[in-house]
C-alpha cells in the first residue's frame, strides 16, 4: 500500500510526460537529425554535414539581428505599457479584475487577427490612413514597416507581460507601501523605492516569455512585410528556406536554433517568476 502511494503522483504524471515525449521530444530529436543532412537527403540516404550550421550562423545573421530586435523592442514595450495596466487591475480596480483579465485573451487568439486589424486600420479607408494621408504620409510606408510589425508583436504579446507582472505586484503585501507613507514617502518614492524593485522578478520575467514567443512569431512578420529586409524573421526564413527552397536540412537547422532559444527564454522566465503563472 505505501508502494503504491509513492507511485501514484507518478502515475498522474504520465499523460502530460507521454504527450510531451510523442508531440515535443521526439520530432525534436528527428528535426535535429535532419538539420545534419544536406538539403533532402534525409529522404534517401542521409549525407551528414555541418555546412547547415555555418550557413545560420553566416548567410542568415541579418534574420538573427532582426529577429532579435524586434522581439526585444516588442517586449520592451510590452513591459513599458504592460506595468500600468497590471498595477490598476491588481491594486485599483479589483472589482473589475476579471473583466480585465478577460480583455487580455483577445490577442492571443491568433496573430493572424491582429495583423488583419492592423491592416484595416493603415489601409485606405481605415481610420489611421486618412490621419497619415492629411500629415502627407503614405499609410503603406506605416503599414509595411519595422515599426508596424513591432507594434502588432507587443500587441500579440502584451497579456504574458501584463499577467507575469500582475503576479509580481499582487504578492507584494501594501504594508510595505503603509510604512513607508507612514515615514514620510510621497507616491513617487514609493514607486522608485518600495514596488519597482519588489515587483522586478515579474518584469524581468514578463519581458523574457514576451521575447521568446516574439521570437517564434510567423503571421505578424510575414503579414506585415515579412519578404522585405526589415522584417526578415527566422520564422519567416523557415517556411521559405523549407517550402520553396526545398534544403530541408537548412531549414531544420533554422528551426533547431529557434526551438532552442524559446524554449531556453522561457526556461529563465519561470525561474525568474519561481514557476508561477496566472
Amino acid at each position: 500500500m505505501g508502494y503504491l502511494r509513492k507511485i501514484i503522483p507518478y502515475l498522474f504524471l504520465m499523460p502530460a510526460l507521454t504527450f510531451s515525449i510523442l508531440f515535443f521530444a521526439i520530432p525534436f530529436v528527428y528535426l535535429v537529425f535532419v538539420s545534419f543532412t544536406e538539403r533532402s537527403s534525409f529522404f534517401f540516404k542521409p549525407i551528414i554535414t555541418l555546412d547547415n550550421y555555418i550557413k545560420v550562423f553566416t548567410s542568415y545573421r541579418i534574420d538573427f539581428r532582426n529577429t532579435l530586435m524586434l522581439a526585444g523592442i516588442a517586449a520592451t514595450i510590452d513591459v513599458i505599457i504592460g506595468y500600468p495596466y497590471a498595477y490598476f487591475m491588481i491594486r485599483k480596480i479589483r472589482r473589475f479584475g476579471d473583466l480585465f483579465r478577460s480583455l487580455l485573451l483577445i490577442p492571443l487568439m491568433s496573430e493572424l487577427y491582429i495583423a488583419y486589424g492592423f491592416w484595416w486600420l493603415f489601409l485606405p479607408g481605415g481610420p489611421l490612413a486618412f490621419l497619415l494621408e492629411s500629415l502627407g504620409i503614405s499609410p503603406f510606408a506605416i503599414l509595411y514597416s519595422p515599426l508596424a510589425a513591432t507594434l502588432a508583436l507587443a500587441v500579440y504579446t502584451l497579456p504574458f507581460t501584463v499577467l507575469q507582472e500582475g503576479i509580481s505586484l499582487s504578492q507584494i503585501d501594501p504594508v510595505y507601501e503603509e510604512a513607508a507613507n507612514c515615514l514620510g514617502s510621497n507616491p513617487l518614492k514609493r514607486f522608485v523605492y518600495v514596488l519597482l524593485p519588489l515587483s522586478l522578478p515579474g518584469i524581468i520575467s514578463g519581458w523574457l516569455i514576451s521575447f521568446g514567443w516574439n521570437v517564434g512569431a510567423y503571421a505578424i512578420p510575414f503579414l506585415m512585410g515579412g519578404v522585405t529586409i526589415g522584417q526578415r524573421v527566422l520564422s519567416v526564413q523557415i517556411r521559405a528556406v523549407g517550402l520553396l527552397m526545398m534544403n530541408f536540412g537548412l531549414a531544420a537547422a533554422l528551426a533547431v536554433i529557434l526551438v532552442v532559444l524559446s524554449t531556453s527564454l522561457t526556461y529563465i522566465s519561470f525561474k525568474v517568476s519561481r514557476g508561477m503563472m496566472v
